[in-house]
């Protein structure tokens, strides 16, 4: 098969074996922000489990989420979705891929923006697609150029998938910026993939989502989810939001897969929505504090998201190898972070600062002795 195993999930697991065989292991691979669960998401779940809500869900997820979550993007990114829009997955990350299974057909090509998410690639050559990568750079705050990626475009291409905030880089996108890509898009016929997980975690600056688009709205397809906006990443509820045929396509593809969401999960979701500025608001304020310790430590401080990208001549490191960096930190440090030659970035190492603060604490002090 033509897959690879995620960067990130094969750090986290190689740490979490070497934590397991009682190593002190400082893990700052896995994005994850690590809080316990809100009472209102523990209280909807022990609700839901008391009422016997376990059984199977709709395909498309529980109505009163679809409709919720609808509202959730519309109040606070300004779109304008229905719940016939809007479709609940097992995570966001099936989202996107489930967006590419419905899309990507063999030899057609996506455009993704490189410092990427570890998973686009991977996701859309399973598929038979090829992926054509836009870079940027540190230079231009990680953001792309528009023109750079219209000239990517050719008869080929079949989709664009665009992450902000962004997962390395936390750079974000501008209005002006993500409006020129989709009229590039929309006049060539080619789908949007946007990835919004992080919009709920930014720190300076302002996300826009290409929900607010409605000249665009039938070639976009926006992705969002509870993982990080309210600290459910095990609970995996996603949203993917999208004109109605493609909900319903993936809606199908949902029916013969894993046919939806954990009940459970969702009614899970629902309590976070309910409380939804109230937690994401305790969720940023808690990673702002962590990020700043990262700032403390003179490495690079993220606009938005949860990690640090940090140059490895920032840590002294005199090689370019950044796979062979990482393995050495493991190896010798017991630090887990991820190379950023899995983003195609090479030079760079990626840094969460979703753990504990103590945790980020000693691994720093670790990491810069």
């Amino acid at each position: 098969m033509n897959v690879t195993e995620s960067a990130t999930v094969a750090i986290n697991s190689r740490a979490l074996e070497k934590r397991a065989r009682g190593e002190r292991v400082y893990n700052l691979s896995a994005g994850e922000p690590a809080l316990p669960p809100h009472r209102a998401i523990v209280a909807a779940a022990k609700k839901a489990l008391d009422e016997g809500k376990t059984g199977y869900p709709p395909v498309a997820g529980v109505p009163e989420l679809r409709r919720m979550a609808a509202q959730w993007m519309n109040s606070v990114h300004d779109t304008q979705f229905s719940w016939t829009n809007t479709l609940v997955t097992p995570g966001g990350k099936f989202g996107i891929f489930a967006a590419c299974q419905a899309l990507v057909e063999p030899g057609d090509e996506a455009v993704i923006v490189a410092p990427y998410w570890v998973s686009y690639p991977t996701i859309v050559k399973l598929f038979g697609g090829v992926p054509v990568i836009v870079q940027s750079t540190e230079s231009g705050g990680w953001i792309p150029d528009s023109a750079d990626i219209e000239a990517a475009f050719t008869a080929k291409t079949k989709v664009v998938i665009l992450n902000s905030a962004c997962n390395p880089t936390g750079a974000l996108y501008s209005r002006t910026l993500l409006g020129k890509i989709l009229a590039a898009a929309q006049k060539r016929g080619i789908i949007v993939i946007s990835d919004e997980v992080y919009s709920g975690l930014v720190y300076e600056g302002a996300f826009v989502s290409c929900g607010v688009f409605s000249e665009y709205r039938d070639s976009v397809i926006v992705i969002n989810s509870c993982s990080k906006n309210f600290a459910m990443t095990g609970w995996r509820v996603g949203f993917f939001c999208a004109p109605e045929e493609l909900v319903k396509v993936v809606t199908m593809l949902l029916s013969q897969s894993v046919s939806g969401a954990s009940t459970v999960s969702q009614y899970a979701a629902l309590g976070a929505l309910e409380h939804a500025q109230e937690i994401t608001e305790e969720v940023r304020d808690a990673m702002r504090t962590r990020r700043d310790l990262f700032v403390v430590a003179g490495l690079p401080a993220a606009p938005a998201g949860l990690y640090s990208f940090a140059p490895l001549a920032s840590l002294g490191a005199t090689e370019n190898d950044s796979a062979a960096f990482c393995e050495r930190l493991i190896t010798e440090k017991n630090i887990a972070a991820v190379p950023g030659s899995a983003f195609g970035a090479e030079r760079y190492v990626r840094f969460s600062f979703g753990a504990a603060e103590e945790e980020l604490k000693d691994a720093l002090e670790v990491l810069l002795k």
